[in-house]
C-alpha cells in the first residue's frame, strides 16, 4: 500500500488521520509497558487526569452535564468515554487538516508509517496476550458458580446470560481465547503481518458484535481494536483483493530492515523480543496465578456444595416453607471460604462473610462493619446427606437441617462431550427440586 515513492494526497491525508487518531487512543503505550515494569504509573496517571480534565470541562461547559462521575465503574462505554471518542475524532480531523496546511509539499512519511505500525501492531500485540490469555485460563468467564447455577434465565441481565454460556464450556473459553492469542502472535512477524490483520479483524468483529447483542459495555474499545486489526490488514489491500475477489496475485507490501545497519536492526529485533517475552510470561503467569486464586483451582469452602433447608427452627417454632416469608431460608450455599450465600423463601439472595473452623466445627458469620461489626457462631453437624447448623443468628435462636443437593444434577455441569447423539439434548429441567 505504502511505499517509498510519492504518495497520493489521499494517502497522505489518510495517514495524517488515522495517525493523530490511534495515537490518541494508543497513548501513553509503549511507554506505559516501561512503567508497568518499574511499577510505576506517573506517565499514565497524569495523560488519564489530563484527558478527564478536558472530558469535564466539555461536559459541563459544552454539554450543560454539571456532574459527570469519572471513576472507575467497570464500564468502557461511560458518557466519559464517548465524550472522550467525539473528543479525539475532532482534533484528529482538525490535527491533521492543519498538519496539511503546513506540510502540503512532503512526498511522502514512509518512515514515520514504518514506525506508526509498528507502534500500532505492538499494541494489538499486547491486549491480543492480555483478553487472550484471560480466556485461555477460564477466568474472564470462569467455571459457573452454584450461585449462578440457581439463577433462571429470565433472572440473568443479557451480559450475564453471556457471561453464563462462555463459563459453561472450559473448551469454547480456551479456543476463544487461543484465537486472539493467534491473531496476536501473526502479527509478530512480517511475513504473517497481513495474516494477523485479518485474523485480528475477524475475531475482534466476534467480539464486537457479542458486545452489541448482549450490551456489553466494551463496545468502544472492542470497535478500536477491530478497526486496528482492519487497518493493518488493508496496508495489503491490492493482494487481498486479487487473493479473494478477482484471483490475480498483486504485489505484497515490502517490509525491508529499518535501519541500514545490521547491528542496528539486531539492537531493534532483541528489543521487540524483549517485550514479547515479558508479556506473554506476565500474562501467562497472572493466568497461572488467578486459576488458583479465583479461577477453577481457588480454594473452596470446607463445607462446600448446595444445601436444600429441609426444617428451620426459629425459638423453638418450626417455620413451614412459605414462599411468602422473607425470613425463613430456603438453600444455603457454601463456595468460597469466606463467604456464604443464603437464599430466602422468597429467592432474595443474602451474602455473609463467614469462616468455617474444621476443628470445632463452628461456623462463624460476620454481619456489618467497624464498630457495628457483629459476629455470630452456628455448630454444624456433619449428616450422611447434609448437614445439621445450630447457634444465635441476629438474636434468634436458630436450628436447621441441611440436605446436600448434588449439583452434578445441573444440566450443565453434568452433559459433557458426545460425538454420536441420537437426538438433541435441548432440555429444560423442568423436576421440582426439594424445597424449590
Amino acid at each position: 500500500m505504502y511505499q517509498q515513492h510519492s504518495w497520493s494526497t489521499s494517502q497522505k491525508i489518510g495517514f495524517r488521520f488515522i495517525f493523530i487518531l490511534f495515537l490518541l487512543f494508543i497513548l501513553p503505550f509503549p511507554f506505559s509497558i516501561i512503567e508497568m515494569v518499574f511499577n510505576s504509573y506517573q506517565l499514565s496517571s497524569a495523560l488519564a487526569d489530563f484527558w478527564n480534565w478536558i472530558v469535564k470541562g466539555i461536559a459541563s461547559g459544552i454539554l450543560g452535564i454539571e456532574e459527570l462521575f469519572m471513576g472507575p465503574t467497570g464500564s468502557g462505554d461511560t458518557t466519559a468515554d464517548w465524550i472522550r471518542t467525539a473528543l479525539f475524532l475532532t482534533l484528529a480531523i482538525a490535527g491533521s487538516g492543519l498538519w496539511t496546511v503546513l506540510d502540503r509539499k512532503r512526498d511522502n512519511y514512509y518512515r514515520l508509517w514504518r514506525i506508526f505500525v509498528m507502534i500500532v501492531v505492538y499494541y494489538l500485540v499486547y491486549f491480543m496476550a492480555i483478553y487472550g490469555f484471560i480466556k485461555v485460563f477460564w477466568l474472564q468467564m470462569p467455571e459457573l458458580s452454584i450461585h449462578r447455577l440457581l439463577n433462571t434465565y429470565g433472572q440473568s441481565s443479557p451480559m450475564g446470560l453471556l457471561w453464563t454460556f462462555m463459563g459453561a464450556s472450559k473448551t469454547y473459553s480456551v479456543y476463544a481465547g487461543m484465537s486472539e492469542v493467534i491473531a496476536g502472535v501473526l502479527l509478530i512477524f512480517r511475513r504473517t503481518r497481513t495474516l494477523g490483520g485479518l485474523v485480528t479483524f475477524g475475531v475482534m468483529f466476534n467480539v464486537f458484535m457479542l458486545n452489541m447483542a448482549y450490551d456489553v459495555p466494551v463496545k468502544l474499545f472492542s470497535a478500536q481494536l477491530m478497526l486496528m486489526g482492519l487497518y493493518i490488514a488493508l496496508i495489503d489491500y491490492k493482494a487481498i483483493i486479487g487473493l479473494f475477489l478477482t484471483q490475480k496475485p498483486k504485489e505484497i507490501t515490502p517490509w525491508p530492515p529499518f535501519f541500514k545497519k545490521p547491528s542496528h536492526n539486531y539492537i531493534l529485533l532483541a528489543l521487540e523480543a524483549v517485550f514479547i517475552i515479558y508479556i506473554f510470561y506476565v500474562r501467562i503467569d497472572a493466568g497461572l496465578s488467578g486459576r488458583k486464586q479465583y479461577g477453577e483451582l481457588r480454594p473452596r469452602a470446607a463445607l462446600f456444595g448446595l444445601y436444600d433447608v429441609e426444617h428451620f427452627v426459629k425459638n423453638g417454632d418450626t417455620i413451614p416453607p412459605l414462599l411468602t416469608d422473607d425470613e425463613r431460608w430456603q438453600r444455603v450455599i457454601f463456595d468460597s471460604p469466606t463467604l456464604t450465600r443464603v437464599v430466602s423463601m422468597d429467592d432474595r439472595l443474602v451474602v455473609y462473610q463467614s469462616e468455617i473452623d474444621t476443628t470445632s466445627q463452628i461456623v462463624t458469620f460476620t454481619i456489618g462493619r467497624d464498630s457495628l461489626q457483629k459476629t455470630y457462631n452456628m455448630d454444624y453437624e456433619k449428616l450422611e446427606d447434609g448437614l445439621k447448623l445450630s447457634g444465635v443468628f441476629r438474636e434468634d435462636t436458630l436450628q436447621l437441617k441441611l440436605k446436600t443437593y448434588d449439583i452434578e444434577k445441573f444440566y450443565l455441569r453434568n452433559r459433557g462431550f458426545h460425538w454420536i447423539n441420537e437426538t438433541p439434548f435441548h432440555r429444560y429441567d423442568p423436576k421440582p427440586k426439594e424445597n424449590w
